[in-house]
């Protein structure tokens, strides 16, 4: 019997990760400077490797019959992850200037709003558009990216 590849189980697991490594980070920023550090590493690294995912393994895949009303979303999901790949650039260099971060909860709000977005709008749209081959492809792209 063959399964279909479903790229919405596939992310949301992938978010789920990141919200607790947003979690972990908040803890350790109570904390001290380096276990703070160390927190900000792996939750960017998760952060990041998700959003070159997205932008890269899904959607040089994603090639929809109808594109004015497919490539819609498209605009928003760049800008957010332009909001995210900037507030982690603000992070970082706050870090380098051996500060605490801020604002660590107004941004957790900001990636449940983008994750909404993502589980609601995107990942139903890729899973309903993208051909059988075309989903086994990304998954794999996943797995060598993400997984890892």
């Amino acid at each position: 019997m063959n399964k279909t590849t479903n790229i919405f189980k596939l992310m949301i697991k992938d978010h789920c990760k990141i919200d607790n490594l947003l979690n972990v980070l908040e803890e350790k920023n109570n904390e001290n400077l380096d276990s703070m550090n160390t927190a900000f590493k792996k939750f960017e690294w998760e952060l990041e490797k998700h959003i070159f995912t997205e932008e890269k393994a899904i959607f040089t895949s994603y090639s929809p019959e109808n594109t004015s009303e497919g490539y819609k979303m498209l605009p928003e999901l760049t800008k957010q992850h332009n909001f995210i790949l900037n507030k982690l650039n603000n992070w970082r260099r706050d870090i380098r200037n051996k500060n605490m971060i801020c604002d660590i909860y107004s941004f957790k709000i900001y990636l449940i709003r983008h994750k909404n977005f993502e589980e609601e709008k995107v990942y139903p749209m890729l899973d309903q558009s993208l051909t059988e081959e075309d989903k086994r492809f990304i998954k794999s792209k996943i797995y060598e990216i993400v997984q890892k």
